[in-house]
């Protein structure tokens, strides 16, 4: 019966179904992100031994050499002393309201 009457008002769809439906596009994108990330790093590995096998790693740029020899990267800390600002407005001394007529 319950059914019936919800297709009569056209309540078919689950309430939050565009939370579930958003949980399981981010979990999608999440896991092609994932994949991407292996097959890159799966990629480089098999160029770094390619090249290894055919001139050393001497010939190899920072950016393709195994990560043990990379340069460790620095970080740089950096901190904003902020001054107060004045206030937005401030009152003109200048001016007087107009008198209000009763």
């Amino acid at each position: 019966m319950g059914e019936k009457m919800a297709s009569l008002f056209g309540i078919t769809t689950p309430k939050y179904q565009y939370a579930i439906d958003e949980y399981y596009r981010i979990k999608k994108e999440e896991e092609e992100e994932e994949e991407e990330n292996r097959l890159s790093t799966e990629a480089e590995l098999q160029f770094n031994q390619q090249h290894v096998e055919e001139g050393g790693e001497d010939n190899l740029p920072l950016s393709h050499r195994p990560a043990m020899e990379q340069p460790p990267a620095s970080f740089v800390n950096i901190s904003f002393d902020l001054e107060p600002e004045p206030p937005l407005a401030t009152p003109d001394t200048s001016r007087v309201p107009a008198p209000l007529s009763s």
